[in-house]
């Protein structure tokens, strides 16, 4: 958990930070950032480009990942094992890749990774629901997490990444209480959301255990929040959803 970079990885991290894009991070998963770092990731994979796998054009101005992230960052959780959640563009069945990391006075340390047959990518929303393998992170921490789809696996340099941040922090009592007295689910994300705590209204309105019908407008009003223009916002809307336990 605590490894830090060889010279060559440093290397490539400083040149992916003049880029803006940490792709290093991909090839070096132990890789520690630099504490100052301050570019902040953007949610999305950079241009349009795919993994060569599209039978027709990209929908213009859709990149071919895109976390369910809010755009300002970072998103803020109470939860301590949030969901994770994020669209992938084309349909080819590759091999991803998903990490997180949490900040320390040193930089970025790696602390989960789920990666290998366990994560295949899916055309559509992928959901990562909270599990118990999933470590417990730490209110008022601040993490980044990841997600990179193998392109190919002798060329690494041209893998997709996409990355966002989120902060966890502690739930006030007042919320804590509201939600106590609350059975709705379309409600309690509300409580979330007028809190906002982006992560624990995403883990309600893409839970596994939920009728898709019960909070579909909970999910088109996130899905509303992701979108940058009015391509993304209809792949994103009429897209499936899909669950995976690691």
């Amino acid at each position: 958990m605590h490894d830090t970079c060889a010279h060559s990885g440093r290397s490539r991290r400083m040149s992916w930070l003049i880029l803006g894009t940490l792709v290093g991070l991909g090839l070096f998963p132990s890789i520690a950032w630099s504490a100052d770092d301050k570019a902040p990731p953007s949610g999305r994979s950079t241009g349009t480009r795919g993994c060569g796998s599209m039978t027709m054009p990209a929908p213009a101005g859709v990149p071919a990942l895109i976390l369910l992230a809010p755009n300002q960052q970072p998103g803020k959780t109470a939860s301590l094992r949030p969901t994770f959640a994020w669209f992938v563009r084309d349909a080819a069945g590759l091999p991803m890749e998903f990490r997180l990391y949490e900040q320390t006075a040193t930089g970025f340390q790696l602390v989960q990774e789920i990666k290998g047959d366990r994560l295949k990518s899916t055309p559509g929303i992928m959901v990562l629901p909270p599990d118990h393998t999933m470590p417990e992170l730490t209110p008022g921490k601040n993490y980044r997490w990841q997600v990179e789809l193998i392109c190919n696996p002798d060329s690494p340099s041209g893998n997709l990444f996409a990355e966002s941040e989120l902060q966890v922090v502690a739930i006030q009592p007042h919320l804590k209480s509201q939600l106590r007295q609350q059975r709705d689910r379309a409600k309690q994300a509300q409580l979330y959301a007028q809190a906002n705590l982006w992560y624990d209204s995403l883990s309600v309105a893409f839970s596994p255990r939920t009728d898709l019908t019960e909070l579909k407008d909970l999910q088109l009003s996130l899905l509303n929040k992701v979108a940058l223009n009015p391509s993304e916002r209809a792949l994103l809307q009429n897209s499936r959803v899909y669950w995976f336990t690691p």
